[in-house]
């Protein structure tokens, strides 16, 4: 009898060694599933302006397409007005605004002034360089190369060349580009002729 309880107690001690073990280690599992993807792991997450793949998110895609859109709009209605003196007849309220508008009619304001237009074809590399779509509005900054080279003011009357010869004629522009209701628009321009590109 003494033999049956003895084999008992030991096969219930058994159990409840098995029992704790398993919880023991179920626990570790579980600690380990539930930390993995916790604020300490190395595990890669996607971030909201990329794919899977890798690739750019479909709305940071057509934001960023929409923003080049804008900015490209600016400069060839800028060009237009440049070479009339004036920006009636233009489409330049349509992609700019607020201090990049002020800066280009007040650039525009002073070559009439002097009786200055311009004349050939400046080149314009662009890129967005930074993207926020997580508030409103959504802004993006574009940096591009802003080239003069063959874009050259001359003496509207007498058709002469009005060029400077000490200035840079290629150099960084950075844009501050933003929507306004659904629509992109350049609302800031900072030059930097110290920067050639």
């Amino acid at each position: 009898m003494r033999t049956v309880r003895r084999r008992n107690r030991c096969h219930s001690n058994l159990l409840k060694n098995s029992a704790t073990a398993l919880f023991a280690t179920g626990l570790a599992a579980l600690t380990v599933v539930s930390c993995s993807s916790g604020p300490g792991s190395t595990d890669p997450k996607p971030t909201p302006s990329k794919s899977a793949s890798g690739k750019p998110a479909p709305a940071d895609a057509a934001a960023r397409k929409d923003a080049l859109a804008a900015y490209a709009g600016m400069r060839t209605e800028q060009v237009k007005a440049f070479a009339k003196g004036r920006a009636s007849g233009t489409k330049l309220e349509k992609y700019a605004s607020d201090k990049a508008l002020a800066t280009i009619e007040g650039s525009l304001f002073r070559y009439r002034q002097a009786g200055i237009t311009f004349k050939g074809q400046p080149k314009s590399t662009t890129k967005v360089t930074a993207l926020s779509l997580d508030k409103k509005p959504k802004t993006a900054t574009v940096t591009e190369c802003w080239d003069t080279t063959h874009w050259n003011p001359v003496v509207e009357s007498t058709g002469k060349d009005a060029a400077s010869g000490n200035q840079p004629r290629r150099y960084t522009v950075t844009g501050t580009v933003r929507t306004i209701g659904e629509s992109w628009m350049v609302v800031g321009l900072t030059v930097d002729k110290d920067h050639p590109c």
